[in-house]
């Protein structure tokens, strides 16, 4: 079977009162040793009216990681088009993609916080329309080879001035890839971006039973062949490995956890809109959500684990560690670096 890419997210599931220069630097820290470890991509999550989750931009994080790190792709997961205009977002995607020479992948979204919808003013607004619309504007500026600029700065460009005029990607490349999550069962997301030959980002807070209606809804819904649509799938996991089963079954369910914490704040804020359903069937607390959707044991473990799927389902693209926070307990800081070089993909 083919290798399937590493990934790390950052989306990060900190305390409310973490300081935000403490957690934006461990999101920095960690994908610079991703990079220097070998992983293939780095996702940095977005919302800008959080207290747990502190990233307000992903792009901002792109930017900040271009130049720090030399192999890793960047992708946003997401940047919620609908909050720009899109000449805006246009010139800041061409920024990004070339600071970071064609390393760009661009997540997409329309806000999964109704606070930040509010925040900026479209609450009661159909943002999921305006953020396709403005996703299909914005390609067409970055990638068309006819010059579309002029239909924004018709009034005031200058051509012998250079006045009025788009930037486009990174040496003019046509293949920015374009993603999208995928949460709740039959996920609009998925169909999407099935049809539209986009790729999709499983959530980390999916059951296997929600897995899998993911990856059978995406490849009933792509035009693709099986083997070509297998490859716009990533999936996103908790992942915990250690150098033995017991000791990773005691530690990730501690109370002092890192990911039951993390685990925690998503499960209160999904029940509180009755969206908890994505952890699966009988979930009645933290516990056994995370139980259910994280993979946790020794090296032989997580490698079965990660063989059994591929058996399932094939060769996807990517399986992407999902980042938590440090721990006085140095044992759960460890584990991404021997997911990174131990863990055949």
């Amino acid at each position: 079977m083919n290798k399937i890419n590493k990934g790390i997210f950052n989306i990060p599931l900190n305390p409310q009162n973490a300081p935000s220069s403490d957690v934006l630097n461990e999101a920095i820290e960690s994908v610079v040793l991703a990079d220097k470890f070998g992983v293939d991509e780095a996702y940095f999550g977005e919302h800008i009216t959080d207290k747990h989750e502190k990233i307000a931009s992903s792009l901002m994080m792109v930017s900040a990681l271009s130049k720090l790190t030399k192999k890793i792709k960047l992708g946003t997961l997401t940047v919620n088009l609908n909050f720009y205009n899109p000449a805006i977002a246009s010139s800041l995607i061409s920024m990004n993609d070339n600071l970071s020479k064609g390393r760009l992948i661009l997540g997409i979204g329309s806000g999964a916080n109704q606070t930040d919808i509010e925040a900026v003013g479209q609450l009661g607004e159909n943002v999921y329309e305006k953020m396709l619309q403005n996703h299909k504007i914005i390609i067409n500026l970055l990638t068309s080879k006819k010059d579309l600029s002029k239909n924004f700065t018709k009034k005031t460009r200058v051509k012998k001035l250079g006045l009025g005029y788009f930037n486009k990607l990174y040496k003019d490349r046509k293949n920015l890839e374009t993603i999208m999550p995928a949460l709740g069962p039959n996920s609009h997301n998925v169909k999407v971006c099935a049809k539209k030959k986009w790729s999709i980002v499983i959530s980390n807070f999916c059951s296997d039973e929600i897995i899998d209606n993911h990856i059978n809804n995406y490849l009933k819904y792509s035009p693709l062949t099986k083997k070509k649509a297998l490859k716009k799938i990533k999936l996103s996991k908790f992942i915990f490995v250690t150098k033995n089963d017991e000791t990773a079954k005691k530690l990730i369910f501690a109370k002092n956890s890192p990911y039951l914490s993390s685990v925690k704040i998503i499960y209160d804020k999904l029940k509180f809109f009755k969206r908890e359903s994505c952890f699966g069937n009988n979930i009645k607390n933290p516990t056994d959500a995370l139980n259910n959707i994280a993979w946790y044991g020794s090296e032989k473990t997580i490698s079965k684990k990660i063989n059994n799927f591929k058996k399932k389902y094939g060769s996807i693209s990517s399986l992407i560690y999902v980042n938590i926070p440090k721990a006085k307990n140095t044992i759960y800081n460890e584990s991404f670096e021997i997911f990174s070089k131990k863990i055949k993909c």
